[in-house]
């Protein structure tokens, strides 16, 4: 099959490349070569990321946040709950979720991975892969891209779930002088500040600019021992030396201490989910509150962007440092340290109906920590159970063509290769060591079709690659794992329609997808409440197909909608046995809407009337919550309501009620191999219960 891609690839590759141009007297693709002209050469705009969303031959959309902030904005959820193909579910504090794109890493325990998350177009990702969502901040952000699946490669990504970068401001395109305040229930309370400006260009018409943002965040949570408290400080500095060189520095600084609840057993969470959990047996589930079942964690994080432009070739490099520390007390007291050093250097050259992209994007990255055991105080008892030092390497090559067949379509050919090392080195536990080394080829072919200006059809079939991260666990020198890997084929199609005589705008965002991957990681518990009877193994076969939607409508500028669609359909591939099983840990179908009467001046964002007030919701189905089907966590209907007002192009603020009929139900659950017969364990996590939050913005010029 390898052969068969590889093959398909090389000779779409080299048509494209060879082929004689019949356009050959117009630029192809100039917008997305010359973006940034007469702003940041290193920062894309909203903008721009929207016209580069259009050369690409598969589900990839862009989030902007302006339409986020009328409500509350403080975590991922808040930012990427309405994106097309994004799982996303509240877990430990405000800021921890479960998050997926097309099913990737649904069964994961603590460390987030299967998404390549991005700050600015530079990896937060630490060597192995893994990502914390505490390090980013989403009121720092202008526009979050999410590419899905193989249409993230440009980013080194060949993940099942793809990338997502959040992208700030510049000098160029900030507020000024920014502030926001948000309280709301549980003690919750938010402040966050920015600014930004340009410098004067001297003689040689030099120029600098500059964005600085700063947040602390605070929460008792909805249900006790869940408090949360952090802040955290970004900023990037760029400098422009004449209108073709530009580099950009970047900072960022994070400090989070956040307490952990637990999961509660069904009866718990019909009864009482605001309790935290109080079970008196070990291991990870429960989280004592007397046992400070706690994740602390500290992270710095420095790097540099530099873009050259050279007539219609534009050259990138940039290198990064990132420091993580964590202090993670649960059936164990877990310490750990990791530093990750890593870059790319990009060529991006438009010959006639070509755009081409070279990448090589190396990283590597060393993990040093200790498990100790600990009393029912949190307090570290004994010698070291583990002392150990993990060591990751990888490195990514990446060519792809974009070749302008007529006017009106685009076939993309890509390939992109792979190396990942893993490697541990435990002075206490030897069984514990290991070496292994994981590559793969990925190619990818796909076509774009623009019905009109606005409408396009777009379709492609790709790899996708990912090497095991440490924590997985259940990894060692006799029990190795395999890299995950498959095809993903899709289909869509998305764009805008509109008539001003007639008062209405329309837009959508739809992919039909199908994933046939092999090796597919899943971890699970056979005893929920011993962490010791918890592994990662590799499910041989598995299918993950669906539908992602996005829409948004607007009528006679007064009345507005968004919605988005879930549609997944994730199964074993006749598993010796579990046969064609669903896999655990998503709903089927999830969907969430919010609908707006607007009335006022129009002076409020995108030239729309300044008041706004309306409902919002979200819907799941059953998901099941084991690989033997025996279980499923309830399907659950969730209102709210929003409303606000931008008084004048300085002040506004926003109401934001969530859950307003104080619906019993679990965000999501943990994940076992059989929970047949029922289980009185401790496995759901509860949402939060009924909820108000208030919001003040002000900007100075």
């Amino acid at each position: 099959m390898e052969k068969h891609y590889l093959k398909l690839t090389f000779i779409a590759s080299a048509s494209m490349l060879l082929m004689p141009s019949s356009y050959a007297n117009h630029t192809v693709f100039d917008d997305v070569v010359v973006t940034g002209r007469f702003g940041s050469m290193t920062q894309g705009t909203i903008d721009g990321a929207k016209e580069n969303v259009k050369t690409i031959p598969g589900g990839a959309s862009i989030v902007d946040l302006n339409q986020v902030r009328e409500g509350r904005q403080s975590t991922w959820s808040d930012s990427l709950g309405m994106a097309p193909g994004v799982f996303i579910q509240d877990r430990f504090g405000s800021e921890e979720a479960r998050i997926s794109i097309r099913g990737s890493a649904l069964s994961r325990t603590y460390h987030s991975f299967g998404i390549k998350v991005l700050q600015d177009g530079v990896p937060i990702n630490y060597a192995d892969g893994f990502f914390d969502m505490q390090t980013v901040d989403p009121n720092a952000s202008r526009y979050v891209e999410v590419l899905r699946g193989a249409n993230a490669t440009t980013y080194g990504a060949t993940t099942l779930g793809g990338a997502i970068n959040f992208v700030a401001p510049t000098g160029y395109d900030s507020s000024g002088v920014f502030s926001r305040a948000e309280v709301g229930s549980f003690a919750y309370n938010k402040f966050f500040g920015s600014v930004g400006g340009v410098g004067k260009p001297d003689i040689n018409g030099n120029v600098w600019d500059y964005y600085v943002a700063g947040s602390q965040t605070k929460q008792d949570g909805f249900r006790d021992h869940a408090e949360m408290e952090n802040q955290k400080a970004l900023g990037n500095f760029g400098v422009k030396v004449g209108q073709n060189i530009e580099s950009r520095f970047y900072v960022a600084a994070v400090r989070s201490r956040t307490q952990l609840p637990g999961y509660l057993t069904k009866s718990e969470l019909n009864t009482d989910p605001s309790i935290a959990n109080s079970s008196t047996s070990g291991g990870i589930y429960p989280y004592r509150i007397d046992a400070n079942r706690r994740r602390d964690i500290d992270t710095q994080r420095i790097a540099n962007k530099t873009t050259m432009r050279d007539g219609n070739t534009i050259y990138e490099l940039s290198a990064y440092f990132m420091n993580y520390s964590l202090w993670h007390p649960i059936d164990a007291i877990i310490e750990q340290n990791a530093k990750t050093i890593g870059g790319h250097l990009k060529v991006i050259k438009s010959i006639d109906q070509h755009l081409i992209t070279f990448a090589y994007l190396p990283s590597v990255g060393s993990t040093k920590g200790t498990s100790r055991p600990t009393n029912n105080q949190g307090v570290a008892t004994g010698a070291p159970t583990s002392n150990y030092d993990q060591q990751s390497n990888n490195s990514s090559l990446f060519v792809e063509d974009k070749y302008k067949w007529t006017d009106k379509t685009t076939l993309v050919g890509a390939l992109q290769y792979d190396r990942a090392n893993r490697k541990v080195v435990d002075s206490v536990l030897a069984s514990n060591n290991y070496d292994y080394t994981f590559s793969q080829w990925s190619p990818r072919i796909g076509l774009i079709h623009d019905l009109t200006s606005t409408n396009q059809l777009f379709a492609s079939v790709s790899r996708n690659f990912e090497a095991p991260i440490f924590g997985l666990g259940s990894m060692s020198a006799t029990t190795p794992r395999s890299a995950q890997s498959g095809e993903t084929y899709e289909i869509g199609t998305r764009g805008v329609s509109s008539n001003v005589s007639r008062g209405y705008r329309v837009e959508w965002d739809l992919t039909l997808y199908r994933s046939n991957l092999k090796n597919e990681f899943f971890t699970a518990c056979t005893n929920p409440n011993n962490t010791n009877t918890c592994s990662t193994t590799n499910v041989p076969a598995t299918i993950h197909q669906g539908v992602e939607l996005g829409s948004y409508l607007l009528l006679k500028n007064k009345y507005e909608a968004r919605a988005s669609l879930l549609v997944s359909d994730f199964k074993y591939d006749r598993n010796s046995t579990l046969g064609n099983n669903r896999l655990p840990g998503i709903p089927p179908v999830l969907i969430r809407g919010e609908a707006f009467y607007r009335w006022g001046d129009l002076i409020g964002p995108n030239g729309l009337p300044s008041t706004y007030a309306g409902p919002k919701f979200e819907w799941a189905t059953k998901a099941p919550m084991d690989a033997a089907n025996s279980l499923s966590n309830d399907a659950y209907v969730i209102w709210g309501f929003k409303a606000g007002q931008k008084i004048d192009k300085n002040w506004s603020w926003f109401a934001d009620a969530r859950n307003l009929s104080n619906k019993k139900y679990a965000a999501t659950t943990n994940i076992s191999s059989n929970y047949f017969g029922g289980t009185t364990a401790a496995v759901y996590y509860p949402g939060d219960g009924r909820s108000v939050y208030v919001g003040l913005d002000r900007k100075w010029d």
